[in-house]
């Protein structure tokens, strides 16, 4: 075969390949969720004269067509693959994989975010807890990194500075320093979350630093959906296996009465670990049924009258049940999905007290660390 004939088949079948991308691009249906990446994808962009001149119609179109390019999830996971194992990169846009861990590199201490934080956090002790005898403490929880990046030699935040920066700021709460307890593999491999039957000794702390009874006697179950974490589709790498959620239990968490609120503020009774939301996207919204404005335990085995307010993320979902043996009452509270006037509102119809209650905040430093984008109200 000549080389023209060569050139010319060579550049039919590329033609043909483009052509039939294109084609298969506009006949598919969209994708209206990427559960690779937990998230949803880019719509196609309205179309207006204003937009087009503007640029924003080209600008949200890109978007639109990578997010719906056929076998996308295909290409993600060849690109992972050559990145990691053909040309050794130390990371994928910022994933890293470091002895069987998957984790997102966060390496850049954001003293704007921390100061938001601290200044929602310092609202709601002005406006609703100072004076009513409550003893508020503050626990930060590190995010893997702590563990891996230096094994690694990645750049990592300064997690003592980050811890530091707001025992300063809140003042009124003491610290319970739960980092020396933890280790890489107190959390999944494929997420950023820590492990719950890993964390009870972290329960345990924190419950004798607020001067609670604690019994570490659990039993140790299995939840059967397997668990591909966030950082496991943001990886793309194919031969990863996905983590095994394991659940705690005891007879103040089997016998308790789980009540969360509905968009007009009422009851809508719910489950300490919830099958239905643990087999749908994200497996650990399993914990206390995921990201809930508002939650409340009541315990009816405990007789002392003691209340815990806790405010949290999504790593308080899997702590809090932990805690319910050692109150009567205890209130989940997740001020991304709650706004100060709501939260008043729920203190006005005695949903909520701080009355000699003890008061949790504890969070992430992910969290913290993007505390404004994170939605934090």
């Amino acid at each position: 075969m000549s080389t023209k004939v060569k050139n010319i088949v060579l550049t039919v079948l590329m033609a043909a390949l483009f052509l039939g991308l294109f084609g298969w691009n506009i006949l598919k249906e969209d994708s209206t969720y990427l559960y690779g990446e937990r998230r949803e994808p880019a719509t196609f962009p309205e179309l207006t004269l204003e937009r087009v001149i503007s640029g924003k119609f080209m600008e949200e179109f890109k978007d639109y067509t990578l997010d719906q390019f056929p076998v996308r999830d295909t290409f993600r996971s060849i690109k992972a693959v050559f990145s990691h194992y053909v040309f050794m990169n130390m990371d994928n846009n910022d994933v890293i994989l470091e002895d069987g861990h998957i984790s997102k590199l966060e390496y850049q201490l954001k003293d704007e975010m921390l100061d938001y934080a601290a200044d929602r956090f310092g609202y709601i002790y002005k406006n609703m807890i100072e004076g009513t005898g409550s003893k508020v403490y503050l626990s930060v929880v590190p995010d893997k990194n702590l563990f891996l990046a230096e094994k690694g030699g990645y750049l990592s935040i300064d997690y003592n500075a980050l811890a530091s920066f707001m025992q300063e700021r809140m003042d009124y709460a003491e610290y319970i320093d739960i980092m020396p307890l933890l280790s890489a593999d107190d959390y999944y491999y494929t997420d950023s979350h820590w492990k719950q039957e890993n964390i009870v000794d972290v329960a345990e702390h924190i419950a004798t630093s607020m001067g609670v009874p604690f019994s570490d006697d659990f039993n140790v179950n299995t939840f059967e959906t397997p668990f591909y974490g966030t950082y496991y589709g943001q990886a793309a790498l194919p031969f990863i296996k996905p983590d095994t959620i394991k659940y705690l239990t005891n007879s103040a968490i089997e016998n308790c009465t789980v009540t969360g609120v509905d968009g007009y503020g009422k009851d809508v009774p719910m489950q300490v670990y919830d099958t239905v939301r643990g087999s749908d996207k994200d497996p650990y919204e399993f914990f206390l049924s995921g990201n809930q404005p508002f939650i409340t335990i009541t315990n009816p085995e405990n007789k002392s009258g003691k209340e815990l307010v806790v405010f949290r993320d999504s790593f308080g979902s899997s702590l809090s049940p932990l805690l319910i043996q050692s109150y009567s009452k205890i209130s989940v509270v997740d001020i991304r999905y709650l706004n100060p006037m709501a939260l008043k509102s729920f203190v006005l119809w005695n949903k909520l007290s701080f009355e000699n209650a003890d008061v949790l905040f504890i969070y992430s430093s992910i969290l913290l660390n993007s505390s404004i984008t994170a939605g934090m109200k």
